[in-house]
């Protein structure tokens, strides 16, 4: 049972029928879906470029405004379908960034930025646990070949990816095993990468064979 109801009507959470779904009779917005619907209205506009302008642009000044005002105090965002502040931020930065926002330009992806550099590990990789959910060429491309590289050299002898920790979530507190997420997101990264070091005439590390 779900129904979207704006404005405030929180008091129709408590006829939740679950014990472990949290939030679940209201509809919310969230920071990931928002941030795809910039992108694919961005895209749109590519392709349709006289169809509803004015629409789409107030509906993407709106969704920009939605995403600075659900940054965290620390410079990342809450995600809510996937685990979790790792997964938020990489939506919003994508988003705003898809807004015509950039490093320069928009304080929200400096701080998101920042956030990514301070909770990077050592080996050049990101991570985090379940458990949090309830609760450009003038800048150093290091952290980027560092996670590349970290990638590229845990793929398995049979092309996959090793399954590490759960990396989906639904209302906080349900973890999901997404058994393909293990390959497609560090596959759409090391995609993503590539295009940013061709964009800046930066070498990217070898893909060829492991270093």
């Amino acid at each position: 049972m779900v129904v979207y109801q704006p404005g405030n009507l929180q008091e129709l959470g408590l006829f939740n029928p679950t014990e472990f779904f949290a939030n679940v009779v209201i509809e919310h917005e969230y920071v990931e879906c928002t941030a795809s619907a910039i992108q694919a209205l961005v895209l749109f506009k590519k392709l349709y470029p006289g169809h509803k302008k004015n629409e789409i642009d107030n509906c993407i000044t709106n969704a920009v405004r939605f995403i600075r005002d659900m940054h965290m105090p620390d410079g990342s965002w809450y995600g809510n379908w996937g685990v979790c502040f790792t997964y938020g931020t990489w939506f919003a930065l994508g988003g705003l960034v898809a807004a015509g926002k950039n490093y320069h330009n928009c304080l929200a992806i400096r701080r998101g930025v920042e956030f990514r550099l301070k909770s990077g590990r050592d080996d050049g990789g990101w991570g985090e646990s379940y458990t949090s959910c309830s609760t450009e060429a003038e800048r150093d491309p290091t952290p980027l070949h560092k996670a590349a590289k970290l990638l590229i050299n845990s793929q398995m002898e049979d092309g996959e990816l090793p399954q590490r920790e759960i990396t989906g979530s639904f209302i906080k507190n349900c973890m999901i095993h997404y058994a393909i997420y293990r390959n497609t997101f560090p596959l759409w990264a090391l995609a993503e990468y590539a295009g940013v070091c061709h964009c800046h005439k930066v070498d990217c590390i070898s893909m060829s064979s492991k270093h």
